[in-house]
């Protein structure tokens, strides 16, 4: 039976963010943190494990990258389609990460949220998509989710992000 390790974390901090949460400095920090948890899982439960996370400069990106180190096959969710998707949540961190993005979305499968998905519980599609990741780990009955968040522990800029996310799982567990 498959492990799903759903992935959600925060992007690289644009550059005239006022409060840091991920700045690029801590990029090797989190990069080490992924891996290390990554090897206990994979370690745990080798050839069952398959990562699930969006696609942002940041957290998602350094996820999948771990996820094919690993060799654990991964899933990128997308709120809207591949070009929409970069424009608006990762071009902003510059060409390297539109290169990690580019040859992710090209090496992984990538599934972009349709506007007829059946999780229109929000009009927000940052949340409808953590609804749609979740909803794909939790389809084997829940038992082999794993969750890992990069988050500082305060509320988010907006519904859809990080917080929402660990709120959702806390609600499935419960």
């Amino acid at each position: 039976m498959a492990h799903n390790v759903i992935f959600t974390g925060h992007m690289i901090d644009k550059p005239d963010r006022k409060s840091p949460r991920f700045p690029p400095e801590k990029e090797l920090a989190v990069q080490n943190e992924i891996e290390k948890r990554m090897g206990v899982i994979s370690g745990q439960f080798p050839d069952q494990v398959r990562g699930i996370a969006s696609g942002a400069c940041g957290g998602d990106i350094i996820f999948h990258e771990t996820c094919q180190k690993f060799n654990i096959p991964s899933e990128v969710y997308l709120a809207m389609s591949i070009q929409d998707f970069k424009k608006e949540s990762v071009s902003f961190a510059g060409a390297n990460w539109e290169k990690r993005f580019e040859r992710l979305v090209a090496q992984l499968p990538a599934h972009v949220l349709s506007k007829t998905s059946g999780l229109e519980k929000s009009d927000n599609v940052w949340a409808r998509t953590n609804l749609w990741m979740l909803d794909t780990a939790l389809r084997d009955g829940g038992r082999n989710m794993i969750l890992i968040a990069l988050w500082d522990g305060k509320g988010g800029d907006g519904d859809g992000g990080t917080e929402h996310m660990v709120n959702l799982a806390k609600k499935e567990k419960a």
